[in-house]
């Protein structure tokens, strides 16, 4: 691994050290709490359970890439998107684990074809039964196999509720050992448009995600768009239930 990369996995695990010390102090002195007038109400009423749904790879999270979210305390979730398969449990409040199934890879079996994952919120930007933000942002540290990643996000109310996630992946297996990603979300009261881009594949996706229910989940994904031929090859339809 080269000189540079090393530097950036340094500040994020110090950066994690810090985060993880600090959230165990009571908040105080936080950003002054918008008024009630610059809340658009239907913008957050349903918020956290449309982020409350799996990606592609198994964790909560967005088209392909992580969020710093985590499936609730004592809570399941179970996803279907073409041929993955995930099952999430919030083990606390702030930290999950699951699995994740190729049904493809089955056939001819190989490593990747199951995937344990874990992920822990070290930071939130709202906590639970605040209608206002306690934090700057969102702060989670995750591992999938032998993939540890680092996600920040940030909802900006005041600037149309748009979403900003990025972070950074360490491969451990891999010989290109470090990537980045990179999520632009827009929520609606009843549905969440995405933007994923990872920089270790290059790889573009866009989805819509409906809240059917509370608790069920409609995606509609168009994935690899950098290099679309079929789009019936590229289209994933998928739900996720959570109970």
């Amino acid at each position: 691994m080269s000189g540079q990369p090393r530097t950036y996995i340094a500040f994020l695990i110090i950066l994690t050290v810090i985060i993880s010390a600090g959230s165990a102090i009571p908040a105080v002195n936080r950003a002054p709490q918008p008024t009630a007038s610059q809340i658009t109400p239907s913008s957050k009423q349903n918020y956290k359970h449309l982020v409350n749904a799996q990606s592609l790879n198994g964790y909560t999270g967005n088209v392909y890439n992580p969020s710093p979210h985590t499936t609730p305390e004592k809570k399941f979730t179970f996803g279907l998107h073409r041929f993955n398969v995930g099952v999430n449990y919030g083990i606390t409040p702030d930290w999950e684990g699951g699995m994740s199934l190729d049904l493809k890879g089955f056939t001819h079996w190989t490593s990747t074809a199951v995937a344990l994952h874990t992920k822990y919120h070290l930071l939130k930007q709202y906590t639970a039964g605040q209608e206002y933000p306690q934090n700057y942002f969102d702060y989670s540290v995750g591992i999938r196999n032998t993939n540890l990643y680092f996600v920040f996000g940030k909802k900006f109310e005041n600037f149309f509720d748009a979403v900003v996630e990025s972070g950074v992946d360490v491969f451990m297996s891999e010989d290109k050992k470090f990537g980045y990603f990179l999520t632009l979300a827009k929520p609606t009261k009843y549905s969440y448009f995405l933007f994923d881009y990872k920089s270790y594949t290059g790889q573009i996706n866009i989805g819509w995600r409906v809240l059917l229910s509370r608790d069920v989940k409609l995606d509609l994904f168009l994935i690899k768009i950098e290099r679309i031929r079929n789009v019936f090859d590229n289209f994933v339809f998928g739900l996720t239930l959570a109970g």
